[in-house]
């Protein structure tokens, strides 16, 4: 069994059509397979939602290999948009760096979304990281733990955004303000006349073009020697 750590159901939209919905030991998340494996997948939230939640997940069955994936931010000309970077080091701010292993690229990771070029810079200046995240450095924080430590673990990111696109960022920000206010989770026609039916399509469309991203660097992880 493999284990797939995501953060929100739009990164997650790919996969979710090959998986089910269920629920064990009170953990709402989806199993299928992918790829001709068995696959459990959750979704943690921005910034890894509960640190126990994420234990207990990783306690349901036994996995042979756990893969954390999502979007992330280019600090890095070397970065380009839908890349696939593998993650070899993770630093937070005021932390040590963790070693996942391998080759692969630094991660810094922080606790809120950062828009802004200026905060970027300064992240990339102070880690020596070439991409931003939220989620890494508490997943690998985990997965360090003794009781995880045995399990094979990948951190793997697409890149979605660029330095020069804070404009861009923001309108997406807003976005994602609104449709945490619906019950659904979804913005009803009033809210998208509000927004702009442009920058509408175009962030959905982003978004759906890293989800497809994310589907196939897990897919190819999968098929990766073990």
């Amino acid at each position: 069994m493999k284990a797939i750590i995501i953060a929100t159901r739009n990164e997650a939209g790919r996969l979710l059509r090959h998986l089910a919905a269920v629920k064990g030991s009170g953990i709402f998340h989806y199993r299928g397979l992918l790829s001709g494996q068995n696959v459990a997948l959750y979704i943690a939230r921005p910034g890894i939602g509960t640190k126990e939640q994420l234990r207990r997940f990783l306690r349901l069955y036994k996995y042979d290999r756990v893969i954390l994936a999502g979007s992330c931010a280019s600090l890095s000309a070397r970065c380009t948009y839908l890349q696939t970077v593998r993650v070899a080091q993770a630093v937070a701010p005021g932390e040590k760096i963790l070693t996942l292993g391998g080759r692969g690229s630094r991660v810094v990771s922080v606790r809120h979304l950062v828009s802004d070029d200026a905060t970027k810079a300064d992240l990339r200046s102070a880690t020596g990281a070439d991409i931003l995240d939220m989620e890494t450095y508490t997943a690998a924080q985990i997965m360090a733990e003794a009781e995880f430590a045995p399990l094979r673990f990948a951190a793997l990111r697409i890149v979605d955004d660029l330095p020069g696109e804070e404009k861009y960022l923001n309108k997406e920000r807003r976005l994602r303000e609104i449709t945490m206010r619906k019950p659904t989770g979804k913005a009803d026609m009033a809210d998208i006349l509000r927004f702009g039916l442009w920058d509408y399509a175009r962030i959905l469309l982003r978004r759906r073009r890293v989800a497809a991203a994310i589907h196939r660097a897990i897919v190819a992880e999968l098929k990766s020697p073990a």
